[in-house]
């Protein structure tokens, strides 16, 4: 088992390992009521062990499925999520379980940060990609015209990881929980003082990977940067490396890629509109070997309205976050991205 301390405004651990242990470790359920919200998938797979398990620690339990995918993450599902706890008679001392991938965990964190103006919850992540989406207190839901624009920080009383639930995921699912693993890769430079870049790639390449110790790499990152920037104010925008124009292709393509999949393009695209042709290539040609889902591509100024609604922008300019001797977050022209985008797309 592997624990990370989380020095956030709320103090909580992360925990990754075999088994469900954790259960018997916490204090969680000296509640009322015990609320998980998962998916149909996520359900179907490991719903009935995992709600065996808890009702061996509470006799109250609620739980409400969400359809999997991107478009659950509304105001409209968090208005039938809060009929289902009102319902349910669940209160104030009511812990909710986030228990799925990453849009699970964010839909489920944002509904614990406005019910009943506020209760406990954890994240129970079910897949690679919620490594990062678990740690930080970011939750959010979305608007039709930018992915989670509706949002709080708002902490978790702890992230749990049974790493023995990641055997059910397709190769795509994992590809998507690598981007973001990827992601942590490039800024480990910056935030660690010294890179494991080369050596995630390297152990990409023998596989498969220790989930135990490459998801508590990747957290670790996360969690020096959510120390030093909570609320977002300075460096905790690193994170977002790839993401302006991930989160604006995610869009254009209806959410038919997943969340990493939109990253790793988002990240090549990001390396050319820096000028770092070599990684960017690199990681391109990473992507190609692992058969990245294809992009229906549309005209750039589908993509440039997209980018146009990112949450880093400032006085109507485009800001990117760029890697270089130093991690910048700059304004770029519309000229400059319209070059990176017709270079990207002779490569895909």
């Amino acid at each position: 088992m592997v624990t990370v301390h989380v020095n956030a405004s709320t103090p909580y651990e992360v925990t990754i390992e075999q088994g469900d242990a954790w259960l018997d470790r916490v204090p969680y359920f000296t509640c009322s009521t015990v609320w998980v919200v998962t998916d149909e998938t996520v359900d179907r797979l490991h719903g009935s062990a995992f709600r065996d398990r808890l009702a061996r620690k509470h006799e109250a339990i609620v739980w409400s499925v969400v359809r999997p995918g991107d478009g659950s993450k509304s105001l409209e599902t968090i208005e039938r999520l809060v009929t289902d706890g009102l319902t349910a008679g669940c209160d104030r001392d009511t812990l909710i379980v986030a228990f799925g991938g990453g849009m699970v965990g964010d839909l489920a964190g944002f509904l614990a940060s406005v019910y009943m103006r506020g209760v406990r919850y954890i994240q129970v992540p079910t897949t690679v990609l919620a490594h990062d989406s678990a740690v930080g207190g970011k939750v959010a839901v979305n608007h039709p015209l930018a992915k989670n624009a509706i949002g709080a920080f708002y902490q978790p009383a702890g992230v749990h990881y049974n790493v023995e639930r990641l055997e059910t995921l397709s190769a795509r699912d994992v590809l998507s929980g690598l981007g973001e693993l990827i992601k942590h890769a490039y800024l480990s430079r910056y935030v660690l003082g010294h890179s494991f870049e080369t050596e995630l790639f390297t152990a990409l390449a023998q596989g498969p990977l220790d989930w135990e110790e490459w998801l508590a790499r990747g957290v670790e990152v996360k969690r020096l940067v959510v120390e030093a920037d909570e609320r977002e104010q300075g460096v905790r925008a690193w994170l977002n490396f790839g993401h302006t124009f991930g989160h604006a292709l995610e869009s254009a393509e209806a959410y038919r890629l997943s969340h990493g999949e939109a990253i790793l393009y988002g990240m090549v695209y990001a390396f050319l509109v820096s000028g770092d042709e070599m990684r960017a290539e690199s990681l391109a040609t990473y992507m190609k070997q692992e058969n990245i889902s294809a992009v229906n591509w549309q005209p750039f100024d589908s993509y440039l309205a997209g980018m146009g609604h990112d949450k880093k922008n400032r006085d109507g300019h485009i800001r990117f976050v760029l890697l270089g001797e130093e991690v910048t977050v700059e304004r770029v022209t519309a000229e400059r991205l319209a070059e990176a985008f017709h270079q990207m797309k002779r490569w895909f």
